[in-house]
């Protein structure tokens, strides 16, 4: 194993200098000219195409928003630092996951067989378009399944959209963007029993995607199982349940889920018990959006708080373990929760202690950027996924920071489709010195904080104009 990973992990905690960012072409939707494409029925949202909806609430152009000269201001140092010469660029474009300044790095192909709802082969999905492009024909399906699925869904990130901006943070944010991509994914596929996987053999996917590794890396696969009709079910076996345990018991071991991660005792600081709650993610794929004016402070309920948790720490339908990253959060103003870091137990459904009193100069200190400050200042909840580097690294090799900034990536997205389903607004921020906070957490080794998303009740002023594009 190379030490290149952890290099990269202790010297890059924030954006790095760009020389020539006009060597980076502005282009954000991929373009092959001679290849033959197949369209997908549009509207998504109205049409019976279960891929065509899935691909569109996963990297579609599905929404636009009109901006204002504030909303860039706490991104520059003055409105004269913000261009005004064309109106018209205060009208953006949308998709339906966060990406780093808006870059959208993230793109993606589908593999598909002769069961999947598109011509066998594999495409390129053009999201400006909504159609897919054909890179190959014939199924190949067998180079990246691991199980019989009608369609492999293929996520990647074009690296030099990110560097253009962030220049060497950008591989930490394609990192973070591939956890966020497979979250989504898993949620917005409803009914097609959805798998993840983020170890696979990565050159052989580059490969047969025609890609060039240098610019676009392959990042995770999705398999797809759409259902069987329904047959007529027969009469319940609950009475015989030591039957189906032995059943059950060879079932499990045909298909093993990841072992854990070696964990440490579990520590006495004191804990506190949350209310049961169900957080519903499909419902916050609709109205999730990056609280762009910070927060107004009011006072978050309990119950607010047990469902973004809950959503936090649930256990994806991947092959990483569940205890890849630990459930770091800070709370001030939520009712019957005292100030202070926590860490939150998903099994147990509880905060166990970890710091205590008001964070809210501790987060100011760690951040970068104005909205990040005002964020600090007014958000109610923080949440701070954490990774043991030298854990990850066994189990994984060099493969381990990839994986482990995607499953943070991964938990504060599900976080948001939760706080977005019950109106609690959220922000997933990159420009925080996260590395300033570990010792208060106490964190020790090669433990560190991996990422910050911000919640509370949004700004008054923070919503922008909206308008849906794929209804």
């Amino acid at each position: 194993m190379g030490n290149a990973a952890r290099r990269y992990q202790e010297d890059v905690h924030s954006p790095t200098e760009v020389a020539n960012p006009e060597a980076y072409p502005p282009r954000v939707v991929k373009s092959y000219p001679d290849a033959p494409r197949h369209p997908l029925p549009w509207p998504p949202e109205k049409s019976g195409h279960r891929l065509g909806r899935l691909l569109a609430d996963l990297g579609g152009i599905t929404r636009s928003q009109w901006l204002t000269p504030l909303d860039m201001l706490p991104f520059t140092d003055s409105f004269e630092a913000i261009p005004d010469d064309d109106p018209l660029q205060w009208l953006v474009t949308r998709r339906p996951t966060p990406s780093g300044g808006a870059r959208y790095s993230a793109e993606w192909y589908v593999i598909a067989g002769p069961d999947s709802e598109v011509p066998t082969g594999v495409h390129y999905y053009d999201p400006a378009r909504h159609d897919l492009v054909r890179l190959r024909s014939g199924d190949y399906r067998s180079w990246v399944a691991s199980r019989p699925a009608a369609t492999v869904l293929v996520q990647t990130n074009v690296f030099w959209r990110l560097a253009a901006k962030y220049g060497e943070m950008y591989y930490r944010l394609a990192c973070l963007e591939a956890g966020i991509q497979v979250a989504q994914a898993l949620v917005v596929a409803g009914d097609a029993n959805a798998t993840a996987r983020l170890c696979f053999p990565d050159a052989d996917v580059t490969e047969l995607l025609g890609l060039d590794p240098r610019e676009e890396g392959v990042h995770s696969v999705v398999e797809l199982v759409p259902p069987v009709p329904s047959a007529f079910g027969g009469p319940s076996l609950a009475a015989f349940p030591r039957a189906f345990g032995a059943h059950a018991a060879v079932l499990a071991q045909s298909r093993p889920g990841p072992e854990p991660l070696p964990a440490e005792p579990a520590g006495e600081a004191e804990r506190i018990g949350l209310p049961h709650a169900r957080p519903d993610l499909a419902a916050g794929t609709r109205t999730r959006h990056a609280a762009m004016r910070g927060f107004s402070g009011e006072v978050m309920s309990i119950d607010a708080l047990a469902t973004i948790l809950t959503a936090y720490g649930q256990q994806a339908r991947w092959d990483l373990p569940a205890d890849l990253v630990e459930f770091y959060c800070v709370i001030a103003d939520v009712a019957g929760i005292p100030a202070g870091a926590y860490r939150y137990l998903p099994g147990e459904h509880q905060l166990e202690l970890v710091s205590e009193g008001d964070p809210r100069q501790r987060l100011r200190d760690a951040a970068l950027a104005a909205l990040t400050q005002q964020g600090a200042r007014t958000a109610n909840v923080w949440l701070l996924p954490v990774g043991d580097a030298d854990a990850a690294e066994e189990r994984f090799g060099d493969r381990w920071y990839r994986v482990q900034q995607a499953a943070a990536g991964a938990a504060l997205h599900r976080a948001c489709l939760a706080a977005a389903s019950i109106d609690v607004a959220s922000r997933i921020q990159n420009d925080v010195l996260t590395h300033l906070l570990d010792a208060w957490f106490g964190l020790t080794g090669r433990k560190r904080t991996l990422l910050m998303a911000h919640f509370g009740t949004e700004h008054p002023a923070g919503q922008r104009p909206e308008f849906r594009l794929t209804w």
